[in-house]
């Protein structure tokens, strides 16, 4: 590992720095709603409290579409109670400055008490007297983006978000100032991206996610917390890219809980006392990776509170490990249950904690992002304003083809835009959406040229080597068995985020009425993040093929497909984090993952899951076949009933198994 010598700033100049506006200007778009004093009695001077107006635009949005966006302009907006967002509405600001949710001084109610939230992320919107009901895992598509918030003083009860969502899910581009008051996140889920936290007890305090899915955080900052940054059970927690700095603890799992925790490319400076706290040594749920940390002043690095029976077998040193000098960096961490070179003969399997560290001058940057920025706003077209309806109706792909033509970057409004045949994006292409189940491409039944399973065809592709972006829009393509929603050939500076390639709902048809949704190949590559494949029509969710190119999956949830959810045929330089597969009803004989002639490929959190109603057994989760070079970061095979995959691992080259459910570091040689 390369480390850079360089001069950081110290956390109360960084606190007092505001990031600047993802979204400058006003994104028109005829379906969404904003939140105007020309629409709603609304202030934004942060005195009146606007928390009424706010409530009303995200009703009104439940009331006429049930998923789709609250435009908010610049302003302080003041909220004196409790605003509950419905499942699949998202909240984006805009303007030269982000706009700031703001709980002022000794707002009634925020004194004392448990679960007093400024934003309460919940399902379905309830009947008119019904009960209020939490976020749980069919929570899809809710949001917020480019909105701070504030807590003033003589807050200490408050917490700004509750946010226990599901897939398509995120807080992005936010910056969290909660001074005195409690935390600025509870109970998450999916994603949180390029968020500050400053103050606070805790940033984030979490148990397991409402789907039971991993929860991903990158490329945030954690910034003087009273107790600790992140306290977390059962999460799944994954953690790129990040900083942590002073506070007592950096990230800290609940008493008596079990994790799979992975943190990477992360720094770590002025923790006084403990940087990371995990308990249950010797449970196989409690799977523990780090690669590439950096710590400064940071006296222990790693503890075990729980050690259990008996505590003799574990040394000392394993119990606490401390910091070898003022600055230090640790490569790589591993603990839990070690199966290497699986599948094989001479496989070993043992419980191990292995470290690997060593002293540094000082500490180098937080690695940059790996994917790009989108282009800037002032470049986007609207595809609106060029013709295209988006009515579900008319036939747009004239339009869409004219705007890749002569354009860049096409922004996308709310809407359902029908194609009839395959949209090839030049080499720079960007088409931006900003809410993936209020704006799709639709494919309407029977489409000429998508009929035949032998002929694939794409609706959208990228060409070989582009610096393509394609984000927040979804696919819905019927029942056409030779369609792939997306053949992706863009190079490894290419970018897919916050995409639905959506279930087809006709169980007669699983399996049968597509081919396929995400297809990787000839070269292709790039940063995947934030993807949902429920398209059970459709034969394979995530099919990567021929190509060396780099590739890096963050949170992709591939579920529901027949045979096998996420295929590798021919590939190398991959990485997974935080993948999850899930089989339903109809889909007993599906495998999580198949690798074949596969080299160079990591996958961290890994999650394979199986429902209740997959009421027969399958018996192996990931398949491999003339591939080397594998290695598994945290593995977690489960159901919800009786039949988990039998196995996790079955090698076709030896004919041998791998059994065990709960894997915290697994090579394949």
């Amino acid at each position: 590992m390369r480390i850079a010598q360089i001069t950081l700033l110290c956390g109360s100049v960084a606190a007092a720095a505001s990031a600047g506006s993802y979204y400058p200007l006003r994104p028109n778009d005829i379906a969404a709603v904003y939140l105007t004093k020309e629409a709603f009695s609304v202030h934004a001077d942060g005195v009146g409290d606007d928390g009424p107006a706010l409530q009303q635009a995200i009703n009104r949005v439940q009331e006429t579409s049930n998923y789709g966006i609250v435009f908010i302009p610049q302003g302080r907006y003041r909220l004196g109670r409790t605003v509950n967002v419905w499942r699949g509405i998202r909240l984006i600001g805009y303007g030269s400055q982000r706009p700031v949710l703001v709980l002022g001084p000794d707002t009634p109610g925020f004194d004392s008490g448990a679960e007093k939230y400024m934003i309460h992320f919940r399902d379905a919107r309830p009947q008119p007297g019904r009960p209020l009901g939490d976020a749980r895992n069919t929570t899809f598509y809710s949001g917020i983006s480019n909105i701070d918030i504030e807590i003033a003083q003589r807050n200490p009860a408050a917490v700004a978000i509750r946010f226990r969502v599901a897939q398509l899910s995120s807080l992005k581009h936010m910056d969290f100032r909660i001074g005195s008051g409690r935390g600025a996140i509870e109970n998450i889920g999916n994603v949180i991206e390029d968020c500050r936290f400053f103050g606070g007890e805790y940033a984030i305090r979490t148990g397991r996610t409402s789907a039971g899915w991993q929860a991903s955080i990158l490329d945030c900052v954690f910034d003087g917390q009273r107790r600790t940054a992140i306290e977390t059970r059962e999460a799944g927690l994954t953690v790129l890219r990040c900083r942590f700095r002073q506070a007592p603890h950096a990230i800290v799992v609940s008493d008596g809980g079990d994790e799979q925790l992975f943190v990477k490319d992360s720094v770590f400076e002025d923790i006084s006392n403990t940087g990371i706290i995990v308990h249950k040594y010797f449970d196989p749920r409690t799977q523990v990776n780090f690669e590439d940390l950096q710590f400064s002043r940071v006296p222990v690095f790693f503890a075990f509170r729980d050690i259990g029976v008996p505590p003799s077998r574990v040394p000392d040193e394993l119990q606490q490990i401390r910091g070898e000098s003022p600055a230090y960096a640790i490569r790589h961490f591993a603990h839990g249950l070690h199966i290497e070179n699986a599948g094989s003969q001479d496989a070993v399997r043992k419980l191990r904690t292995v470290i690997e560290r060593f002293p540094l001058q000082s500490l180098g940057p937080v690695p940059a992002k790996d994917f790009p920025e989108l282009p800037p706003q002032r470049s986007w077209v609207n595809i609106a304003e060029l013709g295209a309806k988006g009515d579900g109706i008319c036939d747009d792909t004239a339009v869409f083809r004219k705007a890749i033509a002569e354009h860049k970057a096409i922004y996308v409004p709310l809407g359902r835009y029908r194609l009839t045949d395959t949209l090839r994006l030049k080499n720079d292409t960007a088409l931006i959406g900003l809410h993936p189940m209020a704006t799709e491409f639709v494919l309407a039944d029977s489409t000429p040229g998508f009929e035949a399973a032998d002929k694939p065809k794409a609706l959208i592709e990228t060409p070989p080597g582009g610096t393509n972006i394609f984000t927040g829009i979804g696919f819905s393509l019927g029942n056409n068995p030779g369609a792939v929603a997306l053949k992706w050939m863009a190079g490894k500076h290419s970018y897919l985020d916050d995409v639905l390639f959506s279930r087809g709902g006709n169980p007669a048809l699983k399996g049968k009425g597509q081919l396929y949704g995400l297809w990787v190949t000839h070269g292709g590559g790039g940063t995947f993040k934030n993807i949902w494949a429920p398209n059970d029509l459709a034969q394979n969710g995530l099919y990567v093929s021929d190509t060396t190119t780099e590739g890096r999956v963050y949170q992709a949830s591939i579920e529901h497909h027949t045979s096998v959810e996420v295929k590798l045929t021919n590939v190398a330089n991959w990485k997974f984090y935080a993948l999850q597969t899930e089989e339903n009803a109809g889909s007993e004989k599906a495998m999580a993952l198949d690798l074949e002639s596969c080299r160079n490929i990591r996958l961290a959190n890994l999650f394979m899951y199986r429902i209740r109603a997959t009421a027969e057994p399958h018996p192996f989760a990931i398949r491999l076949r003339n591939s080397s070079g594998i290695l598994f970061r945290g593995v977690h095979n489960f159901s919800g009933g009786p039949f988990p995959f039998d196995t996790t691992l079955f090698n076709m080259d030896t004919g041998l198994y791998t059994a065990q459910h709960e894997i915290a570091y697994m090579t394949v040689r």
